[in-house]
């Protein structure tokens, strides 16, 4: 297992994210962070 950003770096086409999202009081948010993260 990897954050994303790590996933990328190590040369992922696709990243898989769940609970990180839907298990966080602000889904949204925690998505907008993963976007950022992985740009």
């Amino acid at each position: 297992v990897m954050t994303p950003s790590e996933a990328i770096r190590a040369g992922a086409d696709c990243i898989v994210v769940g609970r990180p999202i839907t298990k966080d009081k602000d889904p949204l948010g925690a998505a907008k962070k993963i976007l950022e993260e992985i740009h």
